[in-house]
This record gives structure tokens, sequence and C-alpha cells, in this order.
């Protein structure tokens, strides 16, 4: 019983870094898109992206013509 739990918090354990490192990724490809810095992007910065900037309406939830990290995130993670 002792070996199935440490198996257990082993593959939770494992899991969990595995999600840190994307939304590290995600947050970089955002970064890297954002290009003035101010944590938001834009349409004319999501151009760099062609899938991202056909779809940017359907991401943009709050309809501020603008993505936040976390709309960022929904795009990115599909």
């Amino acid at each position: 019983m002792k070996y199935k739990t440490q198996l257990g918090l082993i593959a939770l354990l494992t899991i969990s870094c595995g999600s840190f490192a994307t939304t590290d990724k995600i947050k970089d490809i955002f970064n890297n898109l954002d290009r003035n810095k101010d944590g938001l992007l834009t349409r004319s910065e999501s151009a760099k992206d062609p899938a991202l900037w056909s779809r940017f309406k359907s991401y943009d939830t709050d309809k501020d013509n603008k993505l936040s990290l976390s709309e960022f995130t929904l795009y990115a993670s599909k």
C-alpha cells in the first residue's frame, strides 16, 4: 500500500510540474507578441500569429479589443 501511495504522489508531482512548464511557455509566447509590454495584446500585435489574428474577436471575451494573458491562454491551450 505504501508503494502505491508513493507512486501516486510522484505521478501528481510530475503532472503538476508539467502544468507549470506549459503555463510558462504560454506566458513567454504572450510576452513575445506583446510589443509595447503593456500586458495586453492588440489585434495588430496578434498579426505575428495568423491563426490568433483570424480568431482574435472570439477570444476577446470582455470585448475590449485587447487580449489579456488569461484570454490568450484559452487560445494557446487548444
